[in-house]
């Protein structure tokens, strides 16, 4: 169709946004109209201020390099509920999580989402909701002002967005040692270091609600936390899944049975293990908390064992203090595998 006027061009542009029911940028509304990049602005805000002017139902908002049309800011919360799935399901979870965790490494987002980040990021980048900015050999991810105003928020401040986004739920604080856990249970989560805070913990705590720490700490927290807590014993796979649930359900949100089904599996397949395996003779209470829940045989006279950061002679060295990087489920694997693999071999030269 051939547009002859400006003011067909504008209809255009209007009934594109309607209809699309998502951001379209400059140069789709460009290519619409058949005028420049810079007419089409112009048009769209004259569309928006019309809009604004009539007090309509719907408003036309700049985010980004685009224009939307939505519900205007206020009557959003009456509507909703007949409001269709503008963005797909996928794609609000990768989102929710770069606002979390802004900024984010993409190579971590990669690690909590899979490959299918990439396709997640290019659209939203498209869409006019994040920034991603090169950093190295990966892109460091934002929200943007844009994601701000999409979502009717007055603020584009990290904090602001969390804090919006999670109005209704609980934001949870966990240190490094369960961010693996908390990732695993889909929580709402930041990562924080309550024990020895600097400024950027300070604020975090002032913005969860629920607080994830390692049992014994509290004394030293509550110097820095007033908030609810919740100490999480993990150094067997029972009390991993044990905590695992503690958490789901102080925070109201979260899927554990993944994990618990995960859990309940490899100790069955321990268990069946120690059945054959060689007694041991548990040094410290933390391996005999992990012998009893593995059900292997416990005597004076078996192999001795002892956790490695003990630097205690032991036949078994039991792995205790791995890096927070690795899987919380792999941590406590690694130490029911070196329980059951019993005492190495020394291997003499012939």
């Amino acid at each position: 169709m051939i547009l002859n006027t400006e003011t067909d061009a504008k209809a255009v542009i209007e009934a594109a946004l309607f209809a699309s029911g998502r951001t379209l940028t400059l140069k789709e509304l460009a290519d619409l109209s058949g005028l420049s990049e810079e007419r089409a602005r112009a048009l769209a805000g004259d569309l928006a201020g019309e809009y604004a002017f009539r007090r309509s139902g719907l408003e036309i908002k700049n985010i980004g390099d685009g224009y939307s049309m939505q519900v205007r800011f206020g009557l959003a919360s009456r509507v909703l509920s007949f409001a269709p799935k503008e963005i797909e399901a996928p794609l609000i979870r990768t989102l929710a999580i770069i606002a979390y965790k802004q900024p984010l490494k993409q190579s971590e987002l990669v690690e909590i989402r899979g490959n299918k980040s990439y396709d997640h990021v290019r659209e939203l980048v498209e869409r006019g909701l994040i920034n991603a900015e090169k950093k190295g050999r990966t892109k460091e991810l934002t929200t943007t002002r844009g994601f701000a105003d999409y979502f009717g928020l007055d603020s584009g401040n990290p904090q602001a967005v969390r804090r919006a986004l999670l109005k209704d739920k609980t934001l949870v604080g966990v240190t490094p040692m369960y961010e693996s856990l908390a990732t695993r249970l889909g929580l709402d989560f930041i990562v924080v270091n309550p024990y020895r805070p600097e400024s950027v913990d300070l604020e975090r705590l002032e913005e969860i609600e629920l607080l994830v720490l390692a049992p014994g700490y509290v004394e030293r927290v509550r110097e820095h936390y007033s908030g609810d807590l919740l100490e999480a014993g993990v150094r067997t796979l029972s009390q991993l899944k044990e905590s695992a649930e503690r958490i789901s359900l102080a925070a109201g949100s979260g899927d554990v049975e993944p994990l618990a089904a995960e859990v309940n599996s490899m100790l069955r397949k321990f268990r069946e293990r120690a059945k054959k395996a060689q007694a041991i003779k548990p040094l410290t209470p933390m391996i005999e908390e992990i012998a009893r829940d593995l059900r292997i045989a416990i005597r004076e006279d078996g192999l001795t064992a002892a956790p490695d950061s003990a630097k205690m002679e032991a036949d078994i060295q039991v792995p205790v203090h791995q890096p927070y990087s690795m899987d919380i489920l792999e941590r406590v694997v690694q130490r029911y595998e070196a329980i059951l693999a019993g005492k190495p071999e020394v291997k003499t030269e012939t």
